[in-house]
């Protein structure tokens, strides 16, 4: 997200580039050839039609870019705008419209400087031509790719590949961390590390902390994940010296916390969490009494139980990062499996509970990451939000025919946790 306007940039420079290479070529060069005849006067009428209609399809296609982001806020989560900005048809297709504008607009402007009025071969012409042609392919491409992700099936998937893509991500940074080890508490000589501004954590450089870690011979503490909100000035973490004095000058300076990225809002780039958010909110706001459509949820949930198994297998928890001796320089704070599950499970829960096709559905991730999870902890954990989602449902359907056959599914579950297969789903439930 951060580099949104790089392409955009860089097509408006190219515009500019072709604009004045394409007029100014001479009519015997290679381009030559194959460029449409005209004088100086029709050569600008083309361009400009070729602007005209390139606008046209630009409002067309900003107005329905607007639709959907505002069905997207009010239908399932204002958090899904940005899964909207950063989706490839956007990054390709303004582009290619602000390439032909620019184009257009430079082109124009050199033919209102060159003398004569002559017919010979217009290299600019054409390439307006052929510029105009890209934008109507981007048109359509962008109406058809825009209808496909309002479908909710893709549209999950789409959340769900993306979240996954940043937690392996975060998985490959881990590979040369320490083994987990439980941090000392604060001693008496440790300063606090404070948040240089508000905004919310948006990524932390576990390198370069414990390069600068090595360079001031402290061990730092960083006390908050990724995706939290700060404080400007509040403490989030705190620096151990190696040596009475020796962490005063590292925490006067800011060279510490520069390692730490802030942001106005989360971002997915390193937020795994936000992603896990994200289709929680469709779930609930799928549940809700003015839109009541459990089939949405069901989608939803069956994208937190790919993610939530995919994480299984992936390094999570705490970081520790040690120097070249060996010795643990960085303790860095990161959510566990079951606080994933617990995030993916406790509000769903809560509004669903009286709907047994999500009930069911919450069951079976429950089972399903007791099955795949490596740490005694976190299957633990499992087994309790299995026995959550039963006992808010036994709670809200007491008189329900239905909780019976909830209930037996729930022990096939637990069975399966245990070593059974996991049971499928109950005939018209999925």
């Amino acid at each position: 997200m951060r580099n949104q306007w790089l392409l955009p940039a860089l097509a408006a420079l190219l515009g500019v580039v072709l604009g004045v290479m394409l007029v100014d070529a001479t009519p015997g060069s290679a381009l030559g050839g194959l460029a449409w005849r005209g004088t100086p006067r029709e050569a600008r009428s083309v361009l400009s039609s070729v602007l005209g209609t390139a606008l046209t399809s630009l409002s067309i296609i900003l107005s329905l870019s607007m639709l959907v982001a505002q069905n997207l806020a009010a239908q399932y989560s204002p958090r899904l705008i940005r899964v909207y900005q950063r989706d490839a048809g956007n990054r390709i297709v303004l582009p290619v419209f602000i390439l032909t504008g620019v184009y257009c607009l430079v082109a124009i402007q050199r033919f209102g400087l060159v003398p004569g009025d002559q017919e010979q071969p217009r290299p600019a012409a054409g390439m307006a031509i052929v510029l105009l042609i890209a934008c109507g392919a981007a048109l359509v491409f962008q109406v058809l790719h825009t209808l496909q992700l309002m479908r909710v099936e893709n549209l999950v998937r789409t959340v769900a590949n993306l979240t996954l893509h940043v937690a392996r991500g975060l998985h490959r940074r881990r590979l040369t961390d320490a083994p987990p080890v439980a941090p000392p508490p604060p001693s008496p000589h440790a300063l606090p590390l404070r948040a240089p501004a508000d905004g919310f954590v948006a990524d932390v450089d576990g390198a370069a902390l414990l390069a600068r870690a090595e360079a001031h011979r402290v061990v730092v503490h960083v006390d908050i994940a990724i995706g939290e909100p700060v404080l400007r000035g509040t403490p989030i973490g705190w620096v151990e010296p190696e040596r009475t004095g020796v962490a005063r000058a590292a925490g006067e300076s800011e060279s510490l916390v520069r390692a730490i990225a802030l942001d106005g809002w989360r971002d997915q780039d390193a937020d795994v969490a936000l992603g896990l958010r994200q289709l929680v909110d469709i779930a609930i706001k799928a549940l809700s009494p003015g839109i009541n459509d459990p089939y949405t949820a069901v989608e939803a949930l069956d994208q937190l139980t790919f993610i939530l198994c995919g994480l299984a297998h992936l390094r999570l928890g705490p970081r520790v990062l040690a120097d070249g001796d060996g010795r643990a320089r960085v303790f860095l704070r990161a959510p566990e499996l079951r606080d994933y599950l617990d995030l993916a499970t406790e509000q769903i829960t809560r509004y669903g509970a009286g709907e047994p096709v999500v009930v069911l559905r919450l069951l079976r991730l429950a089972g399903a990451v007791g099955q795949s999870a490596r740490h005694l902890a976190d299957r633990q954990a499992a087994h309790a939000t299995l026995e959550r989602i039963l006992a808010e449902a036994e709670r809200a359907r007491t008189d329900s025919p239905q909780l019976g056959m909830q209930q037996r599914y729930a022990r096939e579950v637990e069975r399966a946790m245990e070593g059974a297969p996991l049971p499928p789903l109950p005939a018209l439930e999925f």
